[in-house]
């Protein structure tokens, strides 16, 4: 499933790794009221992988959960959405990654222990690689240790570490949003678009009450610091996001609403 659009200047394409089956929303969140996600029916989101095209350079952001599913059945669709676009695995030129966990980075080796894109290049954050290497006490009951030990750790002479607010590659800005990991990236794109990662995963939850505590975060406090300074900054600029778990194909604005913010799907 894919869908194109532009950012910018640059030829843009969403291919979807397919949705994700999460637990109830009132076993992801701490501090929602009373009446809000308390259900008992279990959460799904989506995966949506952005492509930009760049002076002749594919540029893939995030990979999804390869062939593991961990979360349902119908994730590890990117290889199938990458053959509708027309791209071949060796066509891609980068690797970008807002983070470590599972469904964003478990789409870099192949089942054989091959990389699944092989003329790549990786660009992540420093400190996103070092919190997965210290072997945190946290982590080590969690499926991601081990992915970034299989998936990014054997690649390491590719990764390329990019700064806070350096322009890494022509039209790509990257913006330090740390909270969900220590090392979590966004990315600002010209043409005021921006790639959000997990900051706000969950529509409408993660906006309505951005002071809710996620559970998917290794530091629930910065995360809704982090959370309300990108939501707010983001509402009060008008920018167009790409949503990773947004409802596909997760392009849209943030607004304020009241005290909170709200989703607006479209671009």
């Amino acid at each position: 499933m894919i869908h194109r659009f532009a950012v910018g200047t640059m030829q843009a394409t969403i291919l979807s790794d397919g949705p994700l089956l999460l637990p109830a929303a009132s076993d992801i969140f701490d501090g929602l009221p009373p009446a809000a996600g308390q259900s008992a029916t279990r959460t799904t989101i989506e995966q949506n992988c952005l492509l930009l095209e760049i002076g002749g350079r594919k540029i893939l952001f995030d990979n999804g959960l390869g062939s593991q599913k961990l979360y349902g059945p119908d994730s590890g669709r990117l290889p199938a959405s990458l053959a509708e676009a027309g791209i071949a695995p060796t066509d891609i030129d980068a690797l970008v990654l807002t983070h470590g966990h599972c469904d964003h980075c478990w789409g870099t080796m192949a089942d054989d222990g091959t990389p699944q894109f092989p003329n790549a290049t990786i660009y992540m954050a420093e400190a996103e690689l070092a919190y997965w290497e210290s072997d945190p006490p946290a982590e080590r009951d969690e499926p991601s240790l081990a992915g970034v030990a299989r998936h990014l750790l054997p690649l390491r002479d590719r990764i390329v570490f990019v700064r806070d607010g350096a322009t890494f590659l022509p039209g790509v800005q990257a913006w330090l949003t740390p909270g969900h990991t220590p090392g979590h990236m966004a990315f600002l794109f010209e043409g005021n678009w921006c790639l959000t990662g997990d900051v706000a995963f969950h529509d409408p939850l993660s906006f309505a009450f951005p002071d809710a505590r996620s559970a998917f975060d290794t530091d629930p406090l910065q995360g809704v610091e982090t959370r309300r300074r990108v939501l707010a900054r983001l509402a009060d600029a008008e920018t167009t996001i790409v949503g990773y778990h947004q409802p596909w194909p997760g392009l849209g604005r943030i607004v304020r609403h009241g005290g909170s913010f709200r989703f607006l799907a479209g671009a």
